[in-house]
């Protein structure tokens, strides 16, 4: 019985360790969140498989069960045009590790100056390979500004 489960285990979709697709084989997106305003001021591409990491992420709330599902974030960055979108279109596997397609549409020639940062959210079955190009955590953050010193009168 043991045998049985050590061999099917790893292709059932409900296991709890997450599933592993054959080679070429898609990962469905179970779920596909996106938007305009991520308010993440670099591009980044990150996998995140707990809630630790998760909440590291200034995203918004996306369900997920990390048992058995994993996020991937894909976010551009501070764009000057709110018609840009991002979307990712595809998961599958490639030898030892996941591969992710996305589409960037960029806006038309003209288009209004509006500051944004889009961002795509996929919900996938968890997969403990690399996912290439993707990093594992958030990139280290740095304050962008610096706060000023107060006058010592005011108004006067």
């Amino acid at each position: 019985m043991v045998w049985l489960i050590a061999a099917s285990g790893c292709h059932e979709p409900r296991h709890q360790y997450g599933v592993m697709p054959r080679d070429g084989e898609e990962l469905p997106i179970l779920d596909l969140v996106t938007g305009t305003h991520s308010h993440e001021t670099q591009a980044m591409q990150v996998v995140i498989r707990d809630a630790p990491t998760l909440a590291q992420m200034p995203i918004v709330d996306v369900p997920v069960d990390f048992a058995s599902q994993m996020l991937l974030v894909v976010t551009l960055g501070r764009v000057t045009s709110d018609q840009y979108l991002v979307t990712i279109d595809r998961v599958w596997r490639e030898g030892g590790r996941l591969r992710v397609k996305t589409t960037v549409q960029t806006p038309p020639p003209g288009a209004p100056v509006a500051m944004a940062s889009p961002y795509c959210i996929a919900v996938v079955p968890r997969c403990d390979l690399n996912v290439a190009g993707f990093s594992t955590r958030p990139p280290t953050r740095t304050r962008s500004w610096e706060q000023s010193t107060p006058p010592e009168k005011l108004g006067g």
